[in-house]
């Protein structure tokens, strides 16, 4: 019976482990940036509740498309929801954005 030998690691040096610090550091950083927007937006939302507005939520949503982290949605338009862009799309400037609200 033979025992094969495993070609050795190599071992990490100090500027590599340095390199692998710092970007762990900003990956956290910006993990703690992102958690901090969408805490404030949620607490936005909540007080826009109690306070009775229309729309509470347009700030979580907004903050949550900013940070590329909306989920896709289909939305299910009526044909008077379609006729209605449709005018105004001739009328006023033109439609722009991701999502109909």
């Amino acid at each position: 019976m033979s025992t094969r030998t495993l070609p050795a690691a190599p071992r990490p040096t100090l500027a590599s482990m340095n390199r692998l610090n710092n970007q762990l550091r900003r990956q956290l950083a910006a993990l703690r940036h992102d958690h901090a927007e969408l805490l404030v937006a949620a607490r936005a939302a909540v007080v826009a509740h109690f306070d009775g507005d229309a729309l509470p939520v347009t700030v979580l949503i907004d903050t949550l498309d900013q940070l590329n982290a909306l989920p896709e949605y289909a939305p299910q338009v009526t044909d008077d929801g379609l006729a209605a862009l449709a005018t105004s799309a001739d009328t006023g400037p033109p439609l722009v954005g991701r999502r109909v609200a």
